[in-house]
């Protein structure tokens, strides 16, 4: 289960994450934390599952496989779960500064 989200059209990559696994995941990401004001994410899963939460549930707004992906929204308070072989990196956006 998957909600659609998407990156506005006008923004950009500018920083990416290393491929993260069980092992190499920093605690922060599986506590709560956000994006800054103007920053979307794009998690994408290599292998495994990911299962994305915001602060407060207790069921995952999503479950992203791999090959997938999922759009993280600015100022969004969530945490992440994953599964035993998961593999995934985040890519940073904003808009280009006029």
């Amino acid at each position: 289960m998957i909600e659609q989200r998407f990156l506005p059209d006008d923004v950009e990559p500018y920083g990416k994450t290393p491929l993260f696994t069980n092992e190499t995941v920093p605690d922060k990401i599986l506590n709560h934390h956000d994006l800054q004001a103007g920053t979307w994410g794009l998690l994408t899963v290599e292998a495994g599952t990911v299962s994305f939460f915001r602060q407060g549930a207790e069921a995952p707004l999503a479950v992203i496989p791999a090959g997938e992906t999922f759009v993280i929204l600015p100022e969004e308070v969530h945490h992440v779960r994953l599964s035993e072989d998961a593999e995934f990196f985040v890519t940073f956006y904003k808009r280009p500064k006029k």
